[in-house]
C-alpha cells in the first residue's frame, strides 16, 4: 500500500511502483467513465494536487472526491468499486420496459391497441411483473416512449350527410 499524508487542504496519496503499474493498466482497460473519473482523482491526488483543486476539475463536490480519497487509501483499487445501493431494488427493470416497447412496437404493425391497465396486466401475466399502471405509464412516457391509446367513443368516426354535401357545394363555387 502506498502511503498518505494528512495536509490542511485534505489527504494525498503516494503510489509504489506497482500501484502506478496498476493504475496504468487500469487506465488503458475498457474503463468506464465512471471509473476514469475515479482514476484521475488518484492521479491528480498522487500528483499533489489539493481536494478543493481535483473537486473543481472533476465537478465533483469536495466532500465526494475526500470520500475517494479516503476510500481508495483504505482499500487501494478495490475501493474504487462501486457500492451496493441502499433501498429495495427496482420492481420494473429495464428489461420489463425494452420487452414491453417491443410488444408495443409490435401491436403497432397489427393495430392491436394497448392501454397502460392492460399492459400492467400483460407484465403480470408474462413476466410475473407487478405494477400500478399510472407507474407504467409514467415510466414509458420518461423513455419518451409513446404508444396508441384509445378512444373512448367512436364519435370521430361519425360523418354527417348533409355537412359533407354542404362543405362540397361550398368548394365547388370556390374552384375557377
Amino acid at each position: 500500500m502506498g502511503g498518505w499524508t494528512t495536509v490542511a487542504t485534505g489527504f494525498r496519496i503516494w503510489l509504489t511502483a506497482e500501484q502506478w503499474a496498476e493504475w496504468h493498466q487500469r487506465w488503458r482497460a475498457q474503463a468506464t467513465l465512471r471509473e476514469r473519473t475515479r482514476l484521475d482523482i488518484v492521479w491528480l491526488s498522487a500528483w499533489g494536487w489539493s481536494v478543493p483543486r481535483i473537486a473543481r476539475r472533476a465537478g465533483l463536490h469536495e466532500q465526494t472526491v475526500r470520500r475517494l480519497v479516503t476510500r481508495f487509501l483504505a482499500e487501494g483499487f478495490a475501493g474504487l468499486a462501486d457500492r451496493p445501493r441502499p433501498g429495495r431494488p427496482a420492481t420494473l427493470t429495464l428489461a420489463d420496459l425494452l420487452a414491453v416497447e417491443a410488444l408495443l412496437d409490435g401491436a403497432a404493425t397489427s393495430g392491436q391497441t394497448w392501454t397502460t391497465p392492460r399492459l400492467a396486466t400483460w407484465l403480470a401475466e408474462t413476466r410475473a411483473v407487478r405494477v400500478n399502471a399510472e407507474y407504467l405509464g409514467a415510466r414509458l412516457r420518461a423513455r419518451r416512449f409513446r404508444w396508441k391509446r384509445t378512444k373512448r367513443s367512436v364519435r370521430h368516426k361519425r360523418t354527417d350527410p348533409t355537412l359533407q354535401d354542404r362543405k362540397q357545394a361550398e368548394l365547388e363555387v370556390l374552384t375557377f
